[in-house]
């Protein structure tokens, strides 16, 4: 199994290790887990088609080992040439999208009991 470096920032790894251990999972198997879905998402994926977000990684980041079976290495590598991105921005990217994804979204004002504001349109029926 190839053994790739990754430098994320600090918040992205300390939530990923959150993750890993809410689901009694090492770090390494949720990395698989994110480059798997990542790559199974983008096969299709066209050079251009997918905005890269600038992930700003601060010096000093800490940096992160591992371990990614042969066949998934090699889907991933091709990917990233294909996109024409580094594999390790690939690999940041797998990862804050699996954990961005695990994250409850925020609850909208309706949910939390809110109303819509004064003369705003209701269909008929949800009064």
């Amino acid at each position: 199994m190839p053994r790739v470096r990754i430098t994320l920032p600090d918040e992205l790894l300390q939530h990923a290790a959150t993750m890993a251990r809410d689901q009694d999972k090492s770090l390494d198997e949720l990395y698989v887990e994110a480059i798997e879905r990542y790559v199974k998402a983008y096969q299709n994926a066209t050079p251009g088609s997918l905005r890269s977000r600038a992930m700003i990684i601060p010096r000093g980041s800490p940096q992160l080992g591992v371990q990614v079976p042969e066949d998934l290495y090699q889907r991933a590598n091709q990917l990233a040439k294909r996109l024409g991105k580094r594999r390790d921005a690939l690999y940041g990217e797998a990862l804050a999208n699996l954990v961005i994804s695990a994250t409850p979204a925020g609850d909208s004002a309706l949910d939390r009991g809110h109303d819509l504001p004064a003369g705003a349109w209701r269909a008929k029926g949800s009064e």
